[in-house]
């Protein structure tokens, strides 16, 4: 009866809010981290934009890649100490360090991609492995019940 009682999630203007607010007060206090976090998660931006679907897994699915593509990016400007605006474009404007910021949200958007139809292989081989086993033990009973069996289940069922 509590579960019927339950009204239906939706987002909330609180999560909203709360990544603007995060980003301002990453602007005012951290602005290279902000800078590389910006150029460097647009795909998964882009992802959360066109992502329309319940659950925004796709959004997910890249953005988790995406962010560790720029996390070592992250710390290597928090551990040198050039938490300067010149330090962060510098470092986000390498073509190897886009290629593997990017090239992680690539990742995510194919294995996003990808694992519908894996998953579906698997089901599908599971399944038909336990019809496999369930015509086995089926041919088991009417070889210890009688082809009567098969009778009785046509006529009931």
């Amino acid at each position: 009866m509590a579960a019927r009682d339950r009204k239906p999630k939706g987002r909330s203007a609180f999560s909203g809010l709360s990544v603007i607010a995060s980003a301002v007060l990453l602007f005012m206090v951290a602005l290279p981290t902000f800078i590389t976090l910006t150029v460097g998660l647009l795909p998964s931006l882009v992802a959360f934009i066109f992502d329309r679907s319940p659950g925004r897994m796709m959004a997910r699915c890249v953005f988790g890649l995406n962010f560790s593509g720029v996390a070592p990016y992250i710390l290597e400007l928090w551990q040198d100490g050039a938490q300067t605006v010149g330090g962060a474009t510098q470092q986000i404007f390498q073509p190897l360090a886009l290629s593997i910021m990017y090239g992680a949200a690539g990742l995510g958007w194919l294995l996003y991609l990808a694992m519908p139809p894996i998953v579906a292989n698997v089901l599908n081989l599971s399944a038909q492995r336990r019809v496999t086993e369930l015509r086995k033990n089926q041919r088991g009973l009417i070889k210890t019940w009688g082809d009567s069996l098969i009778k009785e289940v046509d006529r009931s069922g």
